[in-house]
Formats: structure tokens, C-alpha cells, sequence
């Protein structure tokens, strides 16, 4: 489909939007970021979990940190290729795993480290969570 000069397609996260920076710079911004920066996150309270699903793209964990820590990804989706989910802990948390049905994650440290994000983005050609910045 075509509108004026444009060419139309299915938007997916690898889209991009024509716009201004704060510097007054015309750039191109990436929808899943520019969604990111609107979602609310999501503030989990976990001193009683040892485990947690993520279900929004901004997760902050708070309270305090158990022995060992689970933090399970969303499962293997073609929609979620390019998605990147941020996760955050108020505390140090020095065991942590992750998990994610259907898919390999390469990179996600075996510590989350107190007010240090870790951001990784989903690749769906391998099914593969990759660490990212």
C-alpha cells in the first residue's frame, strides 16, 4: 500500500519514526524504544519471591534479595523479535538466573548488580536472548 509517497507497511519493532532529540537533531527513532520510554514500568516487591515472571519491557525489582533469584523472560514469540526488556534490582542480588520457554539466553549475568540495569533484546531467527545495550 502506498499513502502520498510513502510506501505503507505492517509496523513491527524494527520500525522507525522520523523526529527531533532533545538537541533539536532530526533522527530516526526505533517504536520499541519510544514505547519503552512510555511503558510504565513494572515495581516488584520481592522480598518473599525467589522467582519472577516479566511482563513488562521495564522491570525493577526492590526489596530484599533471597539466596538464589529467577528471573523468567517472556517465551519464544515471533512478536517479540527485536524487543528489548530492561530489568533492574534496588539491591545486589548475587545469584540470579534465567529462564525463558523456548528460547537460549546468551550473555545475562549470574549477578544483578544494585542500580545497574541489564537490558537484553530477543532474536526470533535462533529463539535467542542476547544481551544488550
Amino acid at each position: 500500500m502506498k499513502v502520498n509517497n510513502y510506501n505503507v507497511v505492517a509496523p513491527n519493532v524494527n520500525c522507525t519514526v522520523f523526529g527531533t532529540d532533545e538537541n533539536g537533531s532530526q533522527k530516526n527513532f526505533n517504536v520499541q524504544a519510544l514505547l519503552a520510554l512510555n511503558a510504565t514500568p513494572e515495581v516488584v516487591t520481592t522480598n518473599l519471591l525467589t522467582s519472577h515472571t516479566i511482563t513488562k519491557t521495564n522491570t525493577y525489582f526492590t526489596g530484599t534479595a533471597g539466596a538464589s533469584f529467577v528471573i523468567i523472560l517472556p517465551e519464544s514469540n515471533s512478536n517479540l523479535n527485536g524487543a528489548k526488556y530492561v530489568v533492574m534490582s534496588t539491591v545486589t542480588r548475587s545469584t540470579t538466573q534465567w529462564a525463558s520457554a523456548g528460547a537460549s539466553i546468551v550473555g545475562a549475568p549470574g549477578a544483578l548488580t544494585a542500580n545497574t540495569p541489564v537490558c537484553l533484546q530477543y532474536n526470533h531467527s535462533n529463539a535467542t536472548w542476547y544481551i544488550s545495550a
